[in-house]
C-alpha cells in the first residue's frame, strides 16, 4: 500500500445523483481501479459496458433459435449456442447480451438470463 489510510468514501451517482458508500472492502477488491461512477442500484439496472438488455419475443427450444426485442433497435436473432449457461429461453424472459455481426447480420452473443418471465 502507498501508506495512505483507506477508509469508506461517500460518492455520488452520475446517473441518479444519490450518494452511496464505496467501502474499504470494495476498494481493496478492485485495487488499482477507479471509483465507481454509478450507485449499486444503477449498476444493477443498466447493462454492462458493450452489452444490451432485451426481452425474449420468441424462442423455439427444439430448433434452438429465437428473437429478442431491444429498445430503439431492430429485433435480434439469437441461437441456442449463444446462451451462456441459460439452458433455455422463454417468451418474456429478460436477458443481457452482446451483439456480434454474422454472415446473416447482427445476432445476440453470450446471452445471460437476468429474470424469468412471470408464469
Amino acid at each position: 500500500m502507498s501508506g495512505r489510510k483507506q477508509h469508506d468514501e461517500t460518492l455520488f451517482c452520475e446517473r441518479c445523483g444519490i450518494s452511496f458508500l464505496w467501502s474499504m472492502e470494495e476498494q481493496k477488491a478492485g485495487a488499482g481501479q477507479p471509483p465507481p461512477n454509478l450507485c449499486p442500484g444503477c449498476r444493477q439496472l443498466l447493462p454492462s459496458p458493450h452489452r444490451e438488455r432485451g426481452v425474449v419475443k420468441f424462442y423455439n427450444t427444439r430448433k434452438r433459435f429465437g428473437f429478442l426485442v431491444r429498445r430503439n433497435a431492430p429485433e435480434l436473432f439469437v441461437h441456442g449456442s449463444a446462451l451462456a449457461g441459460v439452458g433455455r429461453l422463454a417468451e418474456g424472459d429478460l436477458v443481457e447480451f452482446g451483439v456480434v455481426e454474422t454472415e446473416r447480420g447482427p445476432a445476440a452473443d453470450a446471452v445471460r438470463l437476468l429474470e424469468r418471465a412471470a408464469p
